[in-house]
């Protein structure tokens, strides 16, 4: 539990005061090896990523104070309980085993008198044997994909950013939305006899995965003049829940079903069944290999000493930006079209799971927690927003993912790519002062007034911080440790802040009013989730509405 009394907490807003009043072209000059002081080595396994957080403003001084942050707020000795499976999400008393799906199968973990890693393998090995199958088979050529938050981000992320790197004769879709413009989209382009819908749900009650599983099986049924719950239709169908139980009750009839556990976080299952999609379009091994990349960094994290721990410094730096020196955003940019996804993963597994302003023992923190994450692919973000990270009134720190080999041969072009990335992080930490802008501009147009005026608009301050993540290439290990990079960061953050970063109680509010306001939009109960929830649901319906949304129901009501 982490309190601003804490005597180091003390020390960190002192240097934090003191950092403001330096900037990091003096921080550069005072030390000439500071890029070597703040550059470290992340091993997936085979290569290493290079993180170099030499242009964050920090020091040596600062780094210290957070290292004894971490030592006061046991920090790796909670991961160690992690990984041994501990109770770590306090609210829904239960373990935090993310890890156990990438363990070694020599791996013991036990809850409740099972060995939680015995079973993730024996799990794996009939994942492996369904991937391969239908490989084999070539029966299918299209996978649908249907989930929502950590069910979808995760996966498509993985899909996306391996297909550069990996053939596969398998196409995969992901739908999320229950805006049904969404999924019609992406049946207009789907064969009915080559398509495999795979529905990802942990819980198996969510009401926008259920709504597009019960589209897809009545517009197969539809295309096959069949019935919509014939073994015909189960055949194309696929349930990775903790409850497969719960599919034929919402619906669903599935002819096989993979399962996760309660203990996996949905924004955590990036590396359980719920990868299925790219584990079958790029096959097992290279699944594996992605399992292994994020087992190496679970191993960094554990075992490495705190001065070369790479997720324990980042997410040490995101502390410091984030909650001492007050910074409201964080951009994350990758220089790589295939990590399109990243930001959009970042933002649901740093926001939900560190959004939160309750502290574990209940009392409210005095803390910024979670910055809004945001970002872009370079260089199509330098077109877009950048004129605002360089020269806006908000300082946003910045994080760049780049790799020295490009995923299509053009070595031109891709040098062009990094040069940018590189160019732009000079620039947010160094800027360019007016000095440098006079002598730039031609002297005689220099000497008017109205150019004076205007070489004002040219200067920028600098001073922005930023990471730079390098590693040589975008392989299914150097994916997995860089996804188990950023799990391992938020929960440093965490832990730091004494927050539970594996519940989302702020999300499941929303769902349930969204739920009691679909059934007052509607003579009809939404056809979307079994009978005994729709009883559940409309039980609640008598609830009074604020004035407000009373008003925007009438209203859609008379329009829709």
């Amino acid at each position: 539990m982490i309190s601003t009394g804490l005597e180091v907490w003390k020390l960190l807003l002192a240097h934090s005061g003191r950092i403001g009043a330096t900037s990091l072209r003096s921080l550069f000059e005072k030390d000439s090896a500071r890029a070597e002081h703040l550059t470290r080595a992340l091993s997936d396994g085979k290569d290493e990523i290079i993180v170099d957080f030499s242009k964050q403003l920090i020091d040596l001084d600062v780094l210290h104070e957070l290292f004894a942050l971490a030592r006061e707020t046991k920090v790796l000795d909670r991961f160690d309980a992690i990984r041994n499976g501990a109770e770590t999400n306090s609210t829904e008393r239960q373990a935090v085993l993310h890890t156990a799906l990438r363990a070694t199968p020599e791996t013991t973990v036990t809850i409740g008198g099972v060995d939680v890693v015995a079973e993730v393998h024996a799990e794996l090995k009939a994942l492996r044997k369904f991937a391969d199958s239908v490989r084999k088979g070539k029966k299918f050529k299209k996978i649908v994909s249907i989930g929502i938050g950590g069910s979808d981000l995760g996966p498509a992320l993985v899909y996306e950013a391996l297909s550069g790197r990996y053939q596969s004769d398998i196409n995969c879709e992901f739908v999320a939305n229950i805006d049904m413009v969404e999924i019609t989209s992406v049946l207009a382009n789907c064969d009915p006899n080559e398509t495999l819908f795979i529905i990802c749900s942990k819980t198996l009650t969510i009401t926008e995965t259920l709504a597009n599983a019960r589209y897809a099986k009545h517009w197969l049924a539809s295309q096959f003049g069949v019935d919509a719950d014939s073994e015909t239709i189960a055949q194309h169908f696929v349930v990775v829940s903790a409850y497969p139980q719960r599919a034929a009750q919402a619906g669903i009839n599935a002819a096989n079903s993979f399962k996760i556990w309660p203990w996996v976080g949905g924004r955590f299952s990036v590396s359980s069944a719920m990868s299925l999609a790219p584990m079958i379009a790029f096959g097992s091994d290279v699944f594996d290999e992605f399992l292994a990349g994020m087992r190496s960094v679970d191993d960094h994290m554990q075992n490495t000493a705190p001065q070369n721990n790479v997720p324990l410094i980042l997410g040490l730096i995101d502390v410091w930006n984030i909650s001492v020196r007050g910074y409201a955003s964080q951009a994350f940019l990758p220089y790589a079209y295939q990590l399109r996804g990243l930001p959009s993963y970042l933002q649901q597994l740093i926001m939900e799971s560190n959004g939160k302003s309750v502290q574990d023992d209940g009392s409210v923190t005095s803390l910024r927690t979670s910055p809004v994450v945001w970002g872009g692919v370079g260089t199509t973000a330098q077109h877009a927003f950048f004129q605002m990270l360089h020269q806006g009134t908000d300082v946003v720190p910045v994080e760049f993912i780049g790799f020295a080999q490009s995923a299509h041969g053009q070595t031109v072009e891709h040098d062009v790519l990094i040069a940018n990335m590189f160019a732009q992080a000079r620039a947010l930490a160094f800027g360019r002062t007016r000095a440098e802008v006079d002598a730039e501009v031609d002297a005689e147009v220099n000497s008017a007034n109205v150019a004076s005026k205007e070489n004002a608009h040219r200067v920028m301050h600098g001073n922005r911080p930023s990471t730079t993540v390098l590693a040589p290439a975008l392989t299914s290990r150097t994916l997995g440790a860089l996804i188990a990079m950023y799990e391992h960061r938020v929960f440093v953050q965490g832990v730091v802040l004494g927050i539970n970063s594996f519940d989302q109680w702020g999300v499941e509010l929303g769902k349930s009013l969204a739920k009691q306001i679909a059934s007052e939009l509607s003579s009809e109960p939404l056809n979307v989730l079994s009978s005994e929830l729709d009883n559940e649901l409309t039980s609640e319906t008598s609830s009074p509405q604020d004035a407000s949304t009373r008003r925007l129901i009438d209203w859609y009501r008379q329009h829709r």
